[in-house]
């Protein structure tokens, strides 16, 4: 009978976790978020389209953005860049 040799599998992590983003006050009305994720997801967003929107919208809820805009101090009005992207920020 043949000797049965085990051999560690490996196991690939990436090196850092692409739903952490940063929040980035850049003026007084004025903010950046930047992460692998969300910057993904603004790339491929059809900012014409409602339902293009929306997915973006629940993508934010999803990985906390809104929620950690809110804590920062962001306002109705305010500008919230996303990679190349400019949002009017509204409730």
């Amino acid at each position: 009978m043949p000797e049965v040799v085990e051999m560690p599998v490996p196991v690939y992590k990436p090196k850092e976790d692409p739903r952490e983003f940063e929040i980035i006050r850049e003026g007084e009305n004025e903010w950046r978020i930047k992460g692998v994720a969300i910057e993904r997801a603004a790339k491929m967003t059809y900012w014409e389209h409602d339902g293009s929107l929306r997915r973006f919208q629940k993508i934010m809820d999803t990985l906390g953005v809104k929620d950690a805009l809110r804590k920062a101090g962001v306002q109705d009005g305010d500008t919230v860049s996303i990679d190349e992207f400019e949002l009017e920020w509204q409730e």
